[in-house]
């Protein structure tokens, strides 16, 4: 889905509705830091909807995802402090949006980030130059 293609009404259904994550994640997701490789952090309302999205650019040569998983991980913390407990991740990066091993990797910095910062991860989503697409979780049967 493009951003072109949101309903209406976006603005005000959850983030995670599967009618608008995508949609979204295009929106917010630049061609730059597709090109160039970012982390966002879509910060939600207790409701899931979207409250702020927040840009961390990645290193042009980090491929560590542990110290991604430091930075998110701070970031969450602090976000925590100021009461939001909902997020929605996304891996802007070059490429295809089909899941990789590092992809996955991600995912689980980005869980284990969470997890310390009592912070609950809706879901992973990866921006693509080519598409986004939904990174599902491991126990998630479902194709991305």
């Amino acid at each position: 889905m493009r951003f072109d293609d949101l309903p209406r009404d976006w603005a005000q259904r959850p983030i995670t509705d599967p009618a608008v994550l995508e949609g979204v994640v295009d929106l917010i997701a630049t061609d730059r830091s597709r090109v160039g490789g970012a982390t966002y952090l879509l910060l939600c309302h207790h409701n899931r909807r979207l409250l702020q999205p927040v840009c961390l650019p990645d290193e042009p040569r980090q491929v560590d995802t542990a110290a991604v998983g430091e930075r998110v991980s701070l970031a969450l913390a602090e976000a925590a402090r100021h009461g939001v407990h909902d997020v929605v991740m996304v891996i802007a990066r070059p490429g295809r949006s089909t899941p990789t091993p590092r992809d996955r990797d991600l995912r689980a910095a980005f869980e284990a980030a969470c997890r310390s910062a009592g912070v609950t991860l809706h879901a992973v989503a990866i921006a693509a130059p080519e598409a986004v697409g939904v990174l599902p979780s491991e126990g998630d049967s479902a194709a991305a």
